[in-house]
């Protein structure tokens, strides 16, 4: 399985916004600063293909804007909602003041 590391956001403009959305390797990537520490999870629901974006974020959780559904952010998990796969989690760094993603196949995929 290919993996790549993506450079995919300012981490000093992450900061200012407490998340982004980015497009990062034909991925749609969701990036959260949470009290300093960074996260990234797919930008889209697993449930209804609703960008996450459109809905909200608190603590360590993000609201879908559709059906009420709810994710954990540091592992994916569905706490709220409609049953369905859990929200996929990328691996982040962040070096020289930039944010970089691990990119790899979907494991559904491979």
């Amino acid at each position: 399985m290919d993996m790549t590391w993506i450079d995919a956001a300012d981490h000093s403009v992450l900061v200012a916004r407490s998340w982004l959305e980015v497009e990062a390797g034909r991925a749609a990537i969701l990036i959260y600063d949470i009290d300093g520490a960074v996260y990234a999870t797919a930008a889209i629901c697993p449930h209804h293909a609703a960008f996450l974006s459109q809905g909200s974020f608190a603590g360590e959780h993000v609201d879908c804007p559709r059906h009420m559904g709810q994710f954990h952010i540091p592992t994916g998990t569905q706490t709220r909602g409609p049953a369905c796969d859990a929200l996929r989690v990328y691996p982040v760094e962040v070096r020289g003041g930039r944010v970089w993603v691990e990119i790899s196949p979907d494991p559904k995929s491979a």
